[in-house]
């Protein structure tokens, strides 16, 4: 059973909910909003086809999402005052993670209201554990990428010299321009892309930055995309002769030298100016 109000007080639940799949909830999730008095939902008629295929019915349903939150906090603080149990659900996974709930949960706890979290799916974690990647020194979730051009340059720069991997959620209709900006200043590296997760069509594939700005050239991206691009490395893969063997490579496929030279010190994390001179000196010899 859910945890008992104490002295009459409201609580309010943080409800994980299904990203996809409507199995992938738990049992106590289902138990909580149940017996809730008042369901917060990001999307009223996911949570509407969430409730009805697990035949829970008479329902109290409250739009709640980023335009309204601040708003909703009095309607919330009021139904806990009256000793309800209050559940907050966003439209996939778990709230407050690049979705609404942050805001509510600092003014219930400063109302002395107790904040119950009921964990489950999270689309952060579902896609880091089939990622691939050794996570075991961390990494940096940045959520959803900044919506204006100049922002989201700003943060690829910051990003330049990070070493650990980094988690990005981006709409369909920004991921081209996400990638190509991505390899202009990131250099390529390794990336890992995953989107429908727990669906009929989910995918979860790896490219190079380069591979991926190319597929999605001629392939349209469909649903929501999270992606993890590769940190930094300051240890180069190649030697300094399979390096510079690169850099007549690329030339040879049209890059002038500065900007193959260029593209080779971003990708493995070296001085341009000294990868210039190295590879004028091999164009002389």
């Amino acid at each position: 059973m859910c945890a008992d109000r104490a002295g009459g007080k409201g609580l309010l639940y943080v409800v994980a909910t299904p990203i996809g799949n409507l199995r992938d909830i738990t049992l106590r999730a289902l138990e909580v909003l149940k017996e809730a008095d008042l369901i917060l939902c990001e999307d009223t008629r996911t949570t509407r086809k969430l409730l009805t295929y697990y035949q829970i019915s008479g329902k109290r349903l409250r739009s709640f999402y980023k335009d309204n939150e601040a708003q909703r906090v009095p309607e919330v603080l009021e139904a806990l005052r009256r000793g309800w149990k209050v559940a907050l659900v966003s439209e996939a996974g778990t709230p407050g993670i690049s979705d609404p709930g942050a805001l509510l949960v600092r003014e219930v706890r400063k109302a002395a209201f107790a904040v119950v979290p009921v964990p489950g799916p999270s689309a952060l974690t579902t896609f880091l554990s089939v990622s691939g990647q050794d996570l075991s020194g961390g990494f940096m979730f940045l959520g959803f990428s900044p919506a204006r051009k100049t922002e989201r340059k700003k943060l690829l720069q910051q990003l330049r010299d990070y070493p650990y991997p980094m988690v990005f959620f981006v709409p369909p209709h920004r991921l081209r321009t996400f990638l190509r900006e991505a390899l202009e200043i990131l250099g390529d590296r390794s990336v890992v892309l995953g989107h429908e997760l727990t669906k009929m069509h989910e995918e979860v594939r790896s490219f190079s930055l380069r591979e991926a700005a190319e597929y999605f050239e001629t392939t349209a991206p469909k649903g929501e995309y999270i992606l993890l691009l590769e940190g930094r490395s300051n240890e180069p893969d190649l030697s300094m002769e399979e390096i510079l063997a690169a850099i007549e490579d690329l030339r040879r496929k049209g890059y002038p030298l500065k900007e193959a030279v260029k593209e080779m010190a971003r990708r493995y994390g070296l001085s341009t100016k000294e990868l210039y001179a190295l590879a004028l000196r091999r164009k002389r010899d």
